[in-house]
């Protein structure tokens, strides 16, 4: 029997029951978070390595481009309802390194392919159906386009510095900029010429200053037009000769010296005599520094077309002031 002097004591007993269970939704966020962090600092790290060509490259090929098929029969979008018609042919934007054509087949094809793509490289065809340049690419090109004709005037004037033989000829070397392009001229001066009077057989210093002109400019991309002028003295007219073939021959023996020299032939555009209808002395049309050829390295942004007179004198007349011979002393007018 139970004392009943014993106190009672009531001891009360919690059971703890185990956690509820909380999901692992912030596992799969927070793998998210370091996958998407580890990216970031993995693109970081390639554009800190890759160097400014890769740069180039991957902005030129992610730039847009715009393709327009056949004729619109939609919105005007490449999948939006257009209608080809046969044989048709779309060049796109030419953005240089990758260069895309769309070829639409025949009807009489079996198995026609949807698209064809060339990734050679090469530049895109121009015409109708080509886009305009973008504006950043023309500016970058250009920009490119300046610091080579920059190096080729200095590569010029810096050899001809360096070599005792031909720095007499310096001031019979003129280097400007036109709206056509980078020029280089061969005057004649004073008791000393480029050419025998009458003749189009070049003197031996005439062949090495062109030859330093083809090393500096042969490995630029640029078209060249090569131009002959004369002063205005008159031929015999019982000669059979004139001032028109004379310009002309010179020109066409300064091309067959420069391909002979290292120059690419497809490399040039044009070969013209002016005769005396572009006197760089217009005081006196008789100046021996009327005699001369021009070299003109085109800009690329017009396709290499050589610019005429008229368009030439329209670009002159938007500039602020007229182009000053680089690494040469201007023409003056008065005779040597």
């Amino acid at each position: 029997m139970a004392d009943p002097s014993q106190p009672i004591v009531i001891r009360k007993v919690v059971e703890e029951g185990g956690h509820g269970h909380h999901g692992g939704a912030w596992k799969v966020a927070y793998a998210d978070f370091v996958t998407a962090m580890m990216a970031f600092f993995l693109l970081l790290w390639l554009i800190a390595s890759a160097n400014e060509a890769t740069l180039e490259g991957l902005s030129r090929y992610f730039s847009e481009s715009d393709l327009n098929v056949g004729t619109p029969g939609g919105s005007g979008g490449l999948l939006d309802g257009i209608s080809v018609t046969p044989e048709q042919t779309v060049s796109p934007v030419p953005v240089s390194p990758f260069d895309m054509s769309v070829r639409v087949p025949t009807t009489d094809e079996e198995t026609p392919p949807a698209f064809e793509l060339d990734l050679s490289g090469a530049e895109g065809v121009e015409g109708e159906d080509s886009g305009a340049e973008d504006p950043l690419l023309a500016a970058e090109r250009a920009r490119r386009e300046e610091e080579n004709f920059e190096r080729a005037k200095a590569a010029i004037l810096n050899t001809i510095a360096s070599t005792p033989e031909l720095e007499k000829f310096k001031k019979q070397l003129l280097i400007d900029e036109t709206p056509e392009g980078l020029r280089i001229q061969l005057i004649d001066r004073e008791h000393s010429a480029m050419f025998p009077a009458g003749g189009a057989r070049m003197y031996p210093h005439t062949r090495k200053l062109l030859r330093l002109v083809v090393e500096a400019i042969k490995g630029l991309p640029n078209k060249i037009s090569i131009r002959g002028h004369t002063d205005a003295t008159p031929f015999s007219a019982s000669s059979g000769y004139d001032n028109w073939k004379l310009s002309s021959d010179r020109a066409n023996a300064t091309r067959e010296e420069l391909i002979e020299l290292g120059l690419a032939p497809e490399r040039i555009a044009e070969v013209v005599g002016k005769a005396d209808t572009e006197p760089l002395i217009t005081e006196d049309p008789r100046d021996p520094r009327n005699r001369r050829i021009s070299i003109v390295l085109l800009h690329a942004g017009d396709g290499g077309r050589p610019t005429t007179s008229h368009e030439a004198a329209n670009a002159a007349e938007g500039q602020d002031a007229p182009t000053v011979p680089f690494g040469a002393e201007a023409p003056d007018t008065t005779a040597d």
